[in-house]
Parts: structure tokens; C-alpha cells; sequence
């Protein structure tokens, strides 16, 4: 049996390696490189980019009928005079991505370096070989990466607020939480990405509002540099948790992120106490070195105290992108073996989930008519076709707000300027339904207000109050 001293001692590695996680193989923090700026560009440049953007419509995206039925062409030449006419790049992006919108269609949008979507896209999907040179200019050869504390923001009028926390982030460290409106960054006004460069490894002065009529707070948070795909997988692993609800014992795990199954798996292997031998996972530091360390929880494996098992589950799958058909295919399969066969009737040609490194349980715990899933607006993609095949196998309950109808695949391109235009390339249907445009519509309808919501979530709320009152099997 484990002392005291040394269960703390290995709770602290076990933070110290999730925060460092959100760095994934970047590398030296302290060289983070200024990117160009782009506000200011001539008309020729703005037309080089409109050109691209419409060729590259014309060439790859999915549906010509489309393109057909709405004019596409002749749409495009009366818009090219007010986007070369813009004052700034950023006016001309926003145009372009309205002449976009037209379409109607999801995986489609042009993004500039202050999205997160650029960083997302870029690390997840990957911009193919025409993408070196981009990489080569804005990470100096290293993996896509932004400086941040570990939040989404929402920006409603003038005002942002957080829209999303990843568990285990500077920011959760700190203390805010889900709904807080942010005023300044070091005595700044708050932008997503910009307010953070060339901080990467210093704390900034973050200032914010959590509720309405308060007086402003500021918390000194860490900025790190933040890689999607790891800080995906490391926030999904560190949010399993045990929600104990009227003699229930409810599992929690958050799915940032569709493009790898093996978090989830250890996430569940953290929640499962019946389980014989320790699970070490490979942990890249910061300077590059793989770690590898025992499992966080692990500390009860041999101390006789472990709990009883898990009642009920809850997957929350309100995360911001979607990935690989075939992981949301491995998440219902990591939660009942037997959901493989429903998944037979996917038509996509999605590699199969390949990501090296985790080990999953021998004796996996099958939650089927045991478990919740929460989706939103955000749940979009590869995650939409998870809460589809949930669903309709008879899981469980699904809670929470229309899903996004984004089902789609994308490719991303490289634009004039290093701006990322994805792009839909194919469609899928499941069943014979098609997903895109209508979304998968919840057992149970919970709105999640934002502005000042003081971290309440009445999404979870319901779902934990929905299995406590089930009966047990």
C-alpha cells in the first residue's frame, strides 16, 4: 500500500504532465515565432485570395448541382468588387466566408491565423503537401500550435465570454469557468488568439465578469502552447470523474475531440476500479522526452480501497470538432463491443483509428442502457455520427440541443496570404439518412444558457438526475 505522501507525490506528476501535454512536441516554448501580419493588404492581394478561394470551390467542392442551382458563377463576379474593395484582410474574409455561407454547406469557410479553427483544422485534418511551406513559415517546422490558457470563447455583440474549458488547462487550474465574460488580457481587450502572443510561458493578467452587475475579477493565468490533437486527448482523459447521485455512482467523460479513441479508453480504464495490473501511458514532455507513468487514479490499484463499479455513464460529446468516422465507430465499441455491427451501415472511406501508445481495458465494462449522452450545437461531424449510432442502438437517453448537421468531409487548402479554406469534398449518408443539415435531434431538450452562467451546467444536471432515478440492472 502506497503512503499517503507518495499518492500526492504522484498526483502532482500526474498535473504537471497534463499541463505539459498541451505543449505536445513543440518543443522550446521560448522561441515561439511572430507571425506576419496580414490586417493590411493591397488589392491585389486580396484579389489573389478571392481568385484562389473561388477556383478551389469550383474544382473540389462536392455538390456542382449546387453550384449550378444557385449561380455560383455569376454570384461570384457581382461580389469580387466589394471584397477587393475591402479596407483590410480581415474585411475581406469576412465577406468572402458570407459569399460562402450561400452555400449552405457545412466543412466549408475560410480561416485566418486569430481563429482556432485554423490551428484545428490544420493539426486534425491537415493541409497535405501544399501545407510545407505554410509549416515551414508559421511553426518553424514544428507541429500547428497556438498560444493559450486552454478556453473557446463565444463572442456575442462586443462581449466574449467562455465557451468552453479544457479539463486539466491553465485555465481550469485557475478557476474560471463556463460563462464568464472576458474583459482584458494584460490591460488589453480580449481576442482568442492574438491576446496571447508572445507570452507562451509567462502568466497574463486575465480580467473578467461572471456575473452581469459584478464588479471585474483578474486571475494571473499560465499561457502555454497549445497543440489541438494533444490538448484534445489530454482534456478528455483528466475530465473522467465519478458523480455519486442518490446511492448512484455516475461516470463522467468529456470527448473533446473525434480523431483518436485511445482517451477515451483510458479515461474509462481510470473509471473502472476492477482491474488487475497498472496501465502506463507514454507522455511526451515539453522538451521532448517520452515519459511513461502510471495511469492518474492508478494510486488505488493495490490498496484494497477501491470503489464498487459504475452504475451509469455519461459521454459528453459537446466538443468543438469532429475527426475520424471509424473513432466514433471505437467509442461505441469501447462502451459495448457489440455496437460494431450497427456500424456496418456506414458507407465512408475513413481510415480506421491507428493512434499508437494507450493500452484499452481486457474486460471493458458495457454500458448499453446504462449510460447519457450530451450534445449541443458543437457536436458536429464524426461526433454527430457517435450520438446517430448511439441513438439509434439504444443506448441510452440523449440530452441536451440540437446537434450542428455537419456531416460532411473536408479537405483543407492553403491560400494566398497562408489563410486555410476547407472545403467540402464528399457527403455520407447512414441508413439511408442523411445527417447534414438536420443533425441529431436529443430524448431530452436542456438548454445550456451562456452570458454569466457561473459554470452551471443544467445539460449535465439533467442527465445525472435522468440515470439516478433508473432502475439498476
Amino acid at each position: 500500500m502506497r503512503s499517503s505522501q507518495a499518492r500526492v507525490a504522484a498526483r502532482g506528476l500526474a498535473a504537471v504532465l497534463t499541463l505539459c501535454a498541451y505543449a505536445g512536441m513543440v518543443g522550446n516554448t521560448r522561441a515561439e515565432p511572430t507571425p506576419p501580419t496580414f490586417s493590411e493588404s493591397s488589392s491585389s492581394d486580396v484579389a489573389k485570395l478571392y481568385d484562389a478561394v473561388i477556383e478551389t470551390i469550383d474544382k473540389v467542392f462536392y455538390d456542382p448541382k449546387l453550384l449550378q442551382q444557385i449561380e455560383w458563377k455569376t454570384r461570384t463576379n457581382n461580389v469580387r468588387p466589394s471584397v477587393l474593395a475591402a479596407r483590410s484582410t480581415e474585411d475581406a474574409v469576412r465577406q468572402i466566408n458570407g459569399l460562402l455561407s450561400e452555400l449552405r454547406t457545412s466543412h466549408t469557410a475560410l480561416f485566418t491565423p486569430d481563429d482556432y479553427d485554423y490551428y484545428i483544422l490544420l493539426d486534425i485534418v491537415g493541409a497535405g503537401a501544399n501545407g510545407a511551406g505554410l509549416m515551414a513559415r508559421r511553426f518553424w517546422g514544428n507541429a500547428p500550435y497556438y498560444p493559450g490558457i486552454g478556453i473557446f470563447t463565444r463572442r456575442i455583440g462586443e462581449r466574449h465570454f467562455v465557451d468552453g474549458i479544457f479539463e486539466g488547462s491553465p485555465a481550469d487550474h485557475a478557476g474560471l469557468k463556463y460563462g464568464d465574460e472576458l474583459l482584458s488580457v494584460d490591460g488589453r481587450p480580449y481576442s482568442p488568439i492574438a491576446a496571447f502572443r508572445g507570452k507562451v510561458g509567462a502568466p497574463v493578467a486575465v480580467e473578467f465578469r461572471r456575473h452581469a452587475e459584478a464588479a471585474p475579477q483578474r486571475l494571473d493565468i499560465l499561457v502555454v502552447p497549445i497543440r489541438p490533437t494533444t490538448a484534445f486527448s489530454s482534456a478528455t482523459e483528466a475530465s473522467a470523474r465519478v458523480i455519486e447521485r442518490d446511492g448512484r455512482r455516475i461516470g463522467y467523460i468529456h470527448i473533446w475531440a473525434s480523431h483518436e479513441s485511445n482517451s477515451f479508453k483510458a479515461a474509462l480504464v481510470k473509471l473502472d476500479p476492477d482491474r488487475s495490473e497498472r496501465w502506463l501511458f507514454p507522455t511526451i514532455a515539453a522538451d521532448g522526452r517520452t515519459l511513461v507513468v502510471e495511469s492518474p487514479g492508478g494510486e488505488n490499484l493495490d490498496s484494497g480501497d477501491a470503489p464498487r463499479p459504475l452504475d451509469f455513464l455519461i459521454v459528453d460529446m459537446r466538443g468543438r470538432v469532429g475527426g475520424n468516422i471509424a473513432v466514433a465507430k471505437a467509442f461505441l465499441e469501447a462502451m459495448d463491443p457489440g455496437a460494431r455491427d450497427y456500424f456496418g451501415a456506414w458507407r465512408s472511406s475513413d481510415r480506421s483509428d491507428s493512434t499508437p501508445g494507450a493500452r484499452t481495458p481486457t474486460r471493458p465494462q458495457q454500458f448499453r442502457g446504462r449510460s447519457a449522452l450530451l450534445i449541443n450545437e458543437h457536436t458536429r461531424s464524426a461526433a454527430e455520427i457517435m450520438a446517430f449510432g448511439y441513438q439509434h442502438s439504444s443506448f441510452g437517453p440523449v440530452v441536451g440541443t440540437q446537434s450542428a448537421g455537419a456531416v460532411l468531409s473536408g479537405s483543407l487548402f492553403v491560400m494566398p496570404g497562408d489563410l486555410l479554406l476547407y472545403v467540402a469534398v464528399s457527403g455520407h449518408t447512414f441508413d439511408s439518412q442523411r445527417i447534414e443539415g438536420a443533425g441529431v435531434t436529443p430524448d431530452h431538450r436542456v438548454e445550456q444558457p451562456l452570458p454569466y452562467a457561473a459554470g452551471d451546467d443544467p445539460v449535465l444536471e439533467a442527465a445525472v438526475e435522468l440515470l439516478a432515478k433508473q432502475e439498476l440492472r
